[in-house]
C-alpha cells in the first residue's frame, strides 16, 4: 500500500501533497469522479441568459451548484480520510457524513460566497486572498464538528505561513483544467475524436467538459484534504490517526 500520510513535524511542501493525492485520488478514482460530477452538473443547466425565466434558471443552477460542491467536498475529504487510514472508501458511509455537516456546511458556502464575491469586486486580490485564507473550512468542519464561523476562523488558523504555496497549487490545478479544456474543445471542433452518431459536437464537447470538470474537482478535493492533513501535522504534531479519529 502507498504511504500516503506525512510524519509529524515534517516541512509543508507542495510536491509530496500532489502526489499523495493522486495516489489516493486514483485508487478510488470512480467513486471521487462520480460524486465531483454530480456536484458540476448544475452548471451546465443554465438557461439562456437573455430571457427572465432563463436568467432565474442559471441563477437557481448556480446557487444549487455551490452548495453541492461544499457537500461533495466534504464526502470526497471523508472518503480521502479513509483511505489514508488504509480503510476501504465507502460511498454510503461518506454520503451520510457529508449530509450529517448539511447545515454547517450550507452556512459556510453562503458565507464564503459573499466573503468572495465582495473581495473580487475590490480589485481581485482581496477575493484571492480570502479563498486562501478559507481554502480548508469545509475540512475543519467536517473533521472538527465546528460552526460555520469557527470553521473559518481555524481555517485561517491553519493556512497562515503557507497560503503562497496553497494559492501556487491552486494555481497550478486551474492551469491544467484550462489546458485540458482547450485540448478537448479543440478536438472536438477538428474532428479529431469521433462523434458517435446522434450525437452533435456540442453535445460532445458539453459531455467531455463535464468529464473533465468531474476529474478535476474531485483531485482538487484530496488535494484539500491533503492540505489541511498537512497543515496539522506541521503545525500541531498530530498524525493521521489522531486527526480522523472523529470517524470512528
Amino acid at each position: 500500500m502507498t504511504d500516503t500520510t506525512a510524519p509529524t513535524g515534517r516541512e509543508f511542501r507542495i510536491g509530496p501533497i500532489f502526489t499523495r493525492s493522486w495516489s489516493i485520488y486514483a485508487a478510488n478514482f470512480l467513486i471521487f469522479t462520480v460524486v465531483a460530477i454530480v456536484t458540476v452538473l448544475p452548471h451546465q443547466l443554465g438557461g439562456d441568459p437573455q430571457t427572465t425565466g432563463g436568467a432565474v434558471q442559471t441563477f437557481v443552477a448556480t446557487i444549487v451548484g455551490w452548495i453541492l460542491q461544499f457537500i461533495g467536498q466534504a464526502v470526497i475529504l471523508y472518503g480521502a480520510f479513509q483511505a489514508m487510514r488504509g480503510r476501504p472508501v465507502v460511498l454510503g458511509d461518506a454520503l451520510r457524513r457529508g449530509f450529517s455537516r448539511f447545515l454547517s456546511l450550507l452556512a459556510i458556502s453562503i458565507l464564503v460566497a459573499i466573503g468572495l464575491a465582495i473581495g473580487f469586486m475590490l480589485l481581485i486580490v482581496p477575493g484571492i486572498i480570502l479563498a486562501m485564507r478559507w481554502a480548508v473550512a469545509v475540512p475543519a468542519c467536517v473533521v472538527e464538528n465546528l460552526g460555520p464561523i469557527s470553521s473559518l476562523r481555524r481555517s485561517a488558523e491553519l493556512t497562515k505561513g503557507h497560503r503562497w504555496k496553497i494559492f501556487g497549487m491552486t494555481v497550478l490545478i486551474l492551469v491544467f483544467f484550462i489546458i485540458a479544456i482547450v485540448i478537448i474543445g479543440t478536438l472536438a471542433g477538428t474532428g479529431v475524436v469521433v462523434v458517435p452518431q446522434g450525437v452533435g459536437r456540442g453535445l460532445l464537447a458539453a459531455i467531455l467538459f463535464v468529464i473533465i470538470s468531474g476529474i478535476v474537482t474531485a483531485y482538487f478535493n484530496v488535494i484539500a484534504a491533503m492540505i489541511y492533513h498537512d497543515l496539522r501535522t506541521v503545525k500541531e504534531g498530530v498524525n493521521t490517526e489522531e486527526i480522523a479519529a472523529v470517524f470512528d
